[in-house]
């Protein structure tokens, strides 16, 4: 039950913003071009943005994450890092086939999203507060395998969703192919006839996802 607990006190708070001092006052701009320097560090761009929010360093979105992270300064010392979430959901007829449903990712790749987060944010403020004492960072390296990124689909999965929802294009949504979901949608399937291709595709092991990689029975 305690770790339960503390599980999801975990997940609730991996997003929050994170906030730390540094001992000699800088502008945003000079904190730009310090980071800069070490732009090899970090695995998203950034820049320098103003508007309403207020001038901030912007790391762009992490794709399989969802975050965007914007970097403030206040009184030239104090550095918060406040994460920027996304929902991805997509809702048809009622069920969520965004690319981080439980559709998509299942109920466990669901649940272990805010903490996946969470450590991409960690990451990125310790390698900042790094750069900002004068620390050596190493470069950025990329995973095998990219936090959040999508598992391979489930064969048996697809084919079931072809079979009982083809017509509504719900397994091409889970397949990823959101275009061609909506149109199967609307269509009934291209009228039966792309439902019915589908299906024999699936059956034979030669239809493929959003990346070209083929969905074969494991």
């Amino acid at each position: 039950m305690a770790n339960l607990t503390e599980n999801l006190k975990d997940s609730m708070t991996a997003t929050f913003p994170r906030e730390f001092d540094i001992p000699n006052a800088m502008t945003i701009q000079e904190i730009y071009d310090k980071l800069n320097a070490r732009a090899t560090a970090f695995q998203m761009p950034f820049s320098v943005k103003g508007g309403i929010p207020g001038e901030r360093v912007v790391f762009e979105k992490e794709p399989n994450l969802d975050v965007t992270i914007w970097l403030h300064v206040k009184d030239g010392t104090h550095i918060k890092i406040t994460p920027v979430t996304q929902d991805s959901s997509a809702k048809i007829n009622g069920i969520d086939v965004g690319k981080n449903s439980v559709m998509r990712k299942g109920v466990k790749g669901v649940a272990s999203r805010p903490l996946l987060q969470g450590q991409y944010i960690d990451g990125v403020t310790d390698t900042i507060k790094k750069i900002l004492a004068d620390e050596t960072v190493p470069d950025y390296v990329a995973p095998a395998v990219m936090p959040g990124a999508d598992k391979p689909l489930n064969w048996l999965t697809l084919l079931l969703l072809c079979i009982f929802v083809g017509g509504a294009g719900i397994h091409r949504f889970y397949a990823g192919k959101i275009g061609t979901g909506i149109l199967y949608l609307f269509t009934g399937g291209l009228f039966g006839i792309g439902w019915l291709i589908d299906l024999v595709k699936i059956a034979t092991g030669k239809f493929t996802d959003k990346n070209g990689n083929v969905v074969q029975k494991a």
